[in-house]
């Protein structure tokens, strides 16, 4: 599990657009590492937003995961609106599964960037606050008695 504290709105500075590939060191396919396929933007004050942002990734391993979850969540943090990121990762079906009815994408795992209140607690008072940002992978959820993801 991954967690770093961060003060301000202002996230490192990278470049490109949120859409682009992101390729791990360990990489050799050339392929993208995630494709956003949705995000919804929540008001919940006069200019400040929550976002969400789903994300289907490629492979399942947690650093490459965890970077490409980080970048996407960095490049929505531009938005000087937003104040907590929510990113939803999802695998894709397996070959076969997909395509007839089965099991679609597979949720893996989330990166939520927010206040200290949670994101329940995103306000005009808390936009600018310290945030925090914290990686959970689905299959760690058990270990987290009392704490609550994404709904």
């Amino acid at each position: 599990m991954g967690c770093a504290v961060e003060h301000g709105n202002t996230p490192p500075a990278r470049s490109g657009t949120e859409a682009r590939s992101l390729r791990g060191p360990g990489d050799s396919t050339g392929g993208p590492l995630h494709a956003v396929f949705d995000r919804r933007q929540e008001a919940v004050a006069e200019g400040v937003t929550r976002l969400i942002v789903s994300v289907v990734l490629r492979g399942a391993g947690r650093d490459s995961v965890r970077s490409a979850m980080e970048t996407v969540a960095d490049d929505a943090r531009r938005d000087t609106t937003v104040a907590a990121v929510r990113v939803l990762g999802y695998l894709p079906p397996e070959r076969g599964h997909g395509d007839r009815g089965g099991p679609g994408l597979v949720p893996f795992a989330y990166l939520e960037w927010i206040p200290a209140g949670g994101w329940d607690d995103v306000s005009a008072t808390t936009a600018r606050a310290a945030h925090h940002t914290e990686v959970v992978f689905m299959e760690d959820l058990h270990r987290r008695r009392g704490r609550e993801g994404p709904q």
